[in-house]
């Protein structure tokens, strides 16, 4: 049986494995991912006021983490040259992020059930 409709359909055993994962790691690699997909949709290119650096909005003019998100999001639509000039670490966050999500999932699925056996 699958869940939604259209193009995002998604398998009953695919979602009873999400639910295993979240059982057994929590929300962090969830919260990662909504993350990545949030600067992967957002327009990199716009330019707001908007940050929620508390740095920045305590009146700090630099802040060693700003543009840090935003160079992911270049990252993530491609334009690789913006995200370097934009900060430094936006590739190895990117890198290191990925591998951490992986690792997360990765070692719940593999981890043998918790409940105990019936015999």
């Amino acid at each position: 049986m699958k869940h939604g409709s259209g193009v995002f359909r998604i398998s009953s055993s695919f979602m009873r494995s999400i639910r295993v994962a979240y059982r057994r790691v929590g929300p962090e690699p969830f919260i990662w991912i909504v993350a990545l997909l949030y600067l992967a949709i957002h327009n990199p290119y716009a330019q707001t006021e908007f940050t929620i650096c508390p740095l920045r909005n305590l009146g700090f003019h630099y802040c060693p983490g700003c543009g840090l998100g935003r160079a992911v999001s270049f990252l993530l639509h491609g334009d690789i040259v913006r995200s370097i000039q934009t900060h430094l670490l936006g590739i190895p966050a990117t890198i290191i992020l990925g591998f951490r999500i992986f690792s997360l999932l990765n070692n719940a699925l593999k981890r043998p059930s918790l409940q105990p056996s019936v015999h």
